[in-house]
C-alpha cells in the first residue's frame, strides 16, 4: 500500500508569528484570522500560543508586550517533510492537533493533522452504520457552568482545563457555549473579569443527536465554523463533546481491526494507535508537568480511601504542601525554571514516601499527600521530613527553596472538602508563623 510522504499532504499556508514577536502580536493575528491556536516559529524549533496560553498569562499578570521568547509555549512535534505517514503516527498525540513538517534545516515548510493522515492513508472509508454515541465508551465528558456564572471563574476553570469549551446550562438545558474564540474575543476587548458569562456566550447552542452517524458529525463540521460537536440524547440533554479528532480516532480504530488481517502494515498502525490509546488513560490521571497524580484523580482515589475508613478501622493523614514564594521564582527565573522546580519538587517527594501513598499536584504550586495507615503525629514526620529534604536541596538557578506543609487527619465524617479545608488552615498558619515549617490540624469530632 502507498503512504505518501508529508511533504505532499502538508498544509503550506500556515499563519505564524516569530519568536522574538510579542504576546500582543500573537492575539493579534489569533483575532485577524480567527484562530483558536498560532504558530510561533523559531529556527529550528517550533512552538504553538493557543487561547489556553493566553488565558493562562492574563492570570499570571503577564503583560502582552512580553516578547514570545520569553514566556513557558509547548513546542510542537517536527518531522522531516520526506518522511511518510507512519512514521507521523508515532508523534500524534491527544494534546497537539498539528505536527510540523520541517525542511532539511529544521524551518517550517507547513503543517499536517491527524484528519491529513487518516484522509491519506484510505480516504475512502466511510463508516455510516458506527454511531457517535459509541464513542461516549471513553466517556468524553464536558463542563457546564450557570449563566449567571462571572468570567473569572471561567477563565480559571479553562487554564488548567483539557477541554477547550464550556456549555453555559439553565435548568439542565443548553443555553449557551463558550468557546476558545468567545474566550479571545473577551480577552481581546480587555473586558472585566466580573461579566456574566451570559454577556460573553455564543447562543443558541446547535447541536447533533448521539444516533447520528460519525459521517454525519464530520460532515455537519465541515458545514460549520466551528470545531466541535455538542452531542444530545432524545430528550435534549447533553450527553457530551466531541471534536472531529474524537470522531476521525474512533472511525480509524475501527477501520484498522477490519483491515489488518488484509494489511500486514497495520499491525504496527494498529500497535501505535494502542500506544495512543495508554497514554489518553495516563493523560486522563497524571499531572503533564510532574508526572504524579492529578486532582481529578487524586479526588477519585481519596473517594475509595475515605469508604474503606468508614467500613473498618484505619487511620488517613491529608497533607497538604505549598512551595513558598513560588511566584518570586516565576518572576525571577522565568516559568521554564518554576516548572523545572516543581518537576525536581515533585520527583523528591515521590522519592521519599512509600508507594502506598497517594501523592497529587492539587494545583499550581500546591502539592497533595494522602497517608494510609497514618494519623496527624505520623503526618507531622512525614511532612517535616519532606519540608526537610527540600530545604537542602539545591535547585539550578532557583537555589534554596522552601514549602510550608499543613496536616490533618481524615475521619469517618469527612468529604474531600472538610479535609482539605483543615489541611489548607493548617498549611496557612505556617505560612503565618514564618513558612518553611509543618502545622497539624486535630480533626474536628
Amino acid at each position: 500500500m502507498f503512504f505518501p510522504t508529508l511533504g505532499l499532504i502538508a498544509t503550506t499556508d500556515v499563519i505564524t508569528v516569530d519568536i522574538h514577536q510579542t504576546i500582543q502580536d500573537a492575539l493579534t493575528a489569533m483575532h485577524m484570522y480567527n484562530h483558536r491556536s498560532i504558530i510561533v516559529v523559531n529556527k529550528t524549533l517550533h512552538y504553538i500560543i493557543s487561547t489556553k496560553d493566553i488565558i493562562r498569562l492574563k492570570l499570571e499578570g503577564i503583560a502582552f508586550s512580553t516578547p514570545l521568547s520569553q514566556v513557558s509555549l509547548r513546542p510542537l512535534p517536527m518531522i522531516d517533510k520526506e518522511s511518510n505517514i507512519i512514521n507521523a503516527l508515532n508523534l500524534t498525540n491527544d494534546r497537539d492537533e498539528y505536527i510540523c513538517v520541517c525542511n532539511t534545516d529544521g524551518s517550517l515548510y507547513g503543517l499536517v493533522t491527524n484528519s491529513d493522515i487518516i484522509a491519506s492513508i484510505d480516504p475512502q472509508v466511510i463508516l455510516d452504520s458506527l454511531q457517535i454515541s459509541t464513542i461516549f465508551e471513553k466517556k468524553y465528558g464536558y463542563q457546564s457552568f450557570a449563566p449567571d456564572t462571572l468570567m473569572a471563574e471561567i477563565l480559571e476553570f479553562m487554564k488548567d482545563s483539557l477541554s477547550d469549551c464550556v456549555i453555559i446550562q439553565k435548568a439542565g438545558n443548553p443555553v449557551g457555549i463558550l468557546t476558545s474564540k468567545d474566550i479571545l474575543h473577551f480577552i481581546e476587548k480587555e473586558a472585566q473579569e466580573m461579566t456574566k458569562a451570559s454577556e460573553v456566550m455564543s447562543s443558541p447552542v446547535e447541536t447533533l443527536s448521539d444516533k447520528a452517524s460519525i459521517n454525519e458529525g464530520l460532515e455537519y463540521l465541515r458545514q460549520r465554523p466551528f470545531k466541535r460537536i455538542v452531542v444530545t440524547d432524545d430528550e435534549g440533554h447533553v450527553m457530551g463533546i466531541v471534536t472531529q479528532q474524537d470522531l476521525i480516532s474512533r472511525t480509524y480504530l475501527k477501520w484498522s481491526q477490519l483491515m489488518k488481517d488484509h494489511f500486514k502494515q497495520f499491525e504496527e498502525v494498529t500497535q501505535i494507535l494502542q500506544q495512543r490509546n495508554h497514554h489518553l488513560t495516563q493523560l486522563a490521571t497524571k499531572d503533564l508537568l510532574t508526572d504524579i497524580h492529578n486532582r481529578h484523580m487524586f479526588a477519585e482515589l481519596f473517594s475509595k480511601e475515605l469508604s474503606l475508613l468508614k467500613r473498618q478501622p484505619a487511620k488517613l493523614a491529608l497533607v497538604m504542601i505549598d512551595l513558598d514564594h513560588f511566584k518570586r521564582i516565576n518572576d525571577t527565573y522565568g516559568h521554564n525554571i518554576g516548572d523545572y522546580v516543581l518537576k525536581q519538587f515533585a520527583t523528591l517527594v515521590s522519592a521519599s514516601v512509600r508507594e502506598a501513598d497517594l501523592f497529587a499536584r492539587w494545583g499550581g504550586e500546591e502539592f497533595v499527600l494522602l497517608l494510609r495507615n497514618a494519623g496527624c503525629e505520623e503526618g507531622y514526620g512525614v511532612g517535616e521530613k519532606i519540608r526537610s529534604l527540600l530545604a537542602n536541596e539545591v535547585f539550578d538557578e532557583a537555589g534554596h527553596v522552601t514549602c510550608s506543609i499543613g496536616i490533618t487527619e481524615v475521619m469517618k465524617e469527612d468529604t474531600l472538602q472538610s479535609a482539605i479545608e483543615r489541611a489548607d488552615s493548617a498549611m496557612y498558619a505556617a505560612k503565618e508563623g514564618g513558612r518553611n515549617r509543618t502545622v497539624a490540624c486535630e480533626a474536628r469530632s
